[in-house]
């Protein structure tokens, strides 16, 4: 077995999984083999195997005669995972205050939050580094609830929304509402009120959809496969703001 193509191809798969998943890599954005080949110095085998296993994560469209493409957002997936993380994380989260976490589970909560307060120093906070911290916010209290295994579940169902979420920084750039949000969590958590919880993370997930609007439609229409059940998602996301 060549192993050296078996590594190129997982450098070349990591690396253009990435640029999908930061959208360096447009939604319905061509990709050809051979730039691929001549961009990474290598024949074709690799390149291919590392486009079958995007096309395995429904990250790319391989059609014969049609070429590959980054795959469009789908924005059914979009709303069921966040009413997903919605439901899921709301219990954790309850789960997480019960658990009466400690003088240093919050200060790692705080100093998460600092970071992201102190990127928004920046004229133009880096995407990629805001998300990872982020997403590393809402796995403390997953972790410290042992429940990483279920964290990990819905990452690997997530690249519909973390493309989603860097169609939100990009269109909104709102970093510091989302900041807020995250000390409004960080409060209910400091407090143990879990009475409000299930509301919060609820809007806070929710906001993105409502930072982006009409956006999806028409600034970004070429990138995504619009809802087929708008209607029910909307009244689904709804029900978080009137218990507000």
């Amino acid at each position: 077995m060549d192993t050296s193509c078996t590594y190129t191809g997982t450098y070349i798969f990591e690396t253009l999984k990435s640029e999908i998943l930061d959208l360096t890599i447009k939604p319905g954005e061509e990709i050809k083999e051979a730039d691929i080949c001549k961009r990474f110095s290598v024949t074709r085998p690799p390149v291919h195997t590392a486009l079958l296993r995007l096309k395995d994560m429904a990250l790319v469209t391989i059609k014969p005669y049609h070429g590959i493409h980054a795959t469009l957002l789908d924005m059914d997936k979009v709303h069921q995972i966040i009413a997903m993380r919605s439901i899921v994380e709301a219990q954790i989260l309850q789960d997480f205050i019960s658990s009466k976490p400690d003088g240093f589970v919050v200060e790692e909560l705080e100093h998460n939050i600092r970071l992201q307060r102190l990127m928004l120093k920046n004229q133009e906070p880096d995407r990629n580094a805001f998300f990872e911290l982020d997403d590393n916010l809402h796995l403390i209290w997953f972790r410290h609830q042992h429940s990483e295994t279920m964290w990990n579940i819905i990452q690997e169902q997530n690249s519909e929304y973390i493309r989603f979420c860097m169609l939100d920084y990009r269109g909104s750039i709102k970093y510091s509402d989302m900041v807020t949000e995250h000390e409004e969590l960080l409060q209910a958590i400091k407090t143990r009120n879990k009475k409000n919880i299930a509301t919060l993370i609820g809007m806070h997930l929710h906001n993105s959809l409502r930072r982006m609007g009409t956006k999806i439609l028409n600034e970004y229409r070429n990138y995504v496969l619009p809802a087929s059940e708008s209607q029910h998602w909307t009244a689904f996301s709804e029900r978080y703001y009137k218990h507000k």
